[in-house]
């Protein structure tokens, strides 16, 4: 095990729909990810994420592990989460997309974070420097947004329903790390 050893970052950011990006509701982009000596994310230009989606799920991993067996989304990097569902029934939203992403297990273990891949690198990071590198992700992540301004609410309810969900949870669990 490579003990702390972790980083992600953005390195490139953008709306899918340039023509209209008050409409565009998620943010894509390039992302950089190291654990241990493996670089799991940022191997090929061509590789574009949801990086909203990725915001949220590694805001989820700081009150809880994300394995195989209990996931906070399908991919930690997902590639796509156009699809939001809310319910009242749900304790949170739920990001759907296509079945490709990269992934890796976060377990919380004595105030630290074992991070492994899927190839099996393990690497054990401080849980304080942990949530540092999310929170410079997530708020990176949230300053694009507000950059861009206000964006257009979709007009079919549901959607509508599940971007605001999106959003009230990412705001909920951010201001727990204030």
């Amino acid at each position: 095990m490579n003990p702390n050893k972790f980083s992600i970052e953005i390195t490139e950011m953008h709306w899918l729909f340039k023509e209209d990006i008050q409409a565009d509701l998620c943010a894509h982009g390039k992302i950089k990810v190291e654990i241990g000596d493996e670089k799991i994310a940022g191997i090929k230009d061509d590789e574009d994420w949801t990086i909203s989606a990725t915001a949220l799920f590694l805001l989820r991993t700081l009150e809880r592990n994300h394995t195989k067996e209990n996931q906070v989304g399908e991919h930690l990097i997902p590639c796509c989460g156009h699809f939001l569902v809310f319910s009242e029934n749900m304790d949170e939203v739920y990001v759907g997309g296509c079945p490709s992403g990269i992934d890796w297990e976060v377990i919380h273990e004595n105030g630290n974070i074992k991070l492994k891949t899927e190839s099996g690198t393990e690497t054990l990071v401080d849980f304080d420097f942990y949530k540092s590198e999310v929170l410079k992700f997530v708020d990176k992540v949230e300053e694009f947004y507000i950059e861009s301004g206000e964006k257009t609410m979709p007009e079919d309810e549901f959607d509508r329903n599940g971007y605001l969900a999106f959003w009230n949870e990412w705001k909920m669990r951010r201001s727990k790390w204030n």
